[in-house]
């Protein structure tokens, strides 16, 4: 995947978090900051989690994230 592309949409998936962010959702939203720390990609393009297979696209988790955070910003007209 190209490198301004996926620092775009990780970008806005971190801003939806702390957009949803609150008491309630803290722990929640530290778990899925956690887990997509630990899936970032290396200088490569590789995720550091899944390994160099995901080069050229986004791992599975980075997918999901992607797939919820910005489809839920997209239905809710958050964006």
């Amino acid at each position: 995947m190209d490198h301004v592309l996926a620092s775009l949409l990780h970008e806005r998936v971190f801003a939806s978090l702390n957009q949803l962010e609150s008491p309630t959702t803290a722990r929640l939203i530290a778990a899925w900051r956690t887990l997509l720390s630990l899936h970032e990609p290396t200088d490569t393009g590789a995720c550091k989690a899944c390994g160099p297979r995901w080069r050229k696209h986004m791992c599975s988790v980075w997918r999901v994230a992607t797939a919820y955070f910005i489809s839920h910003e997209i239905r809710h007209g958050d964006a």
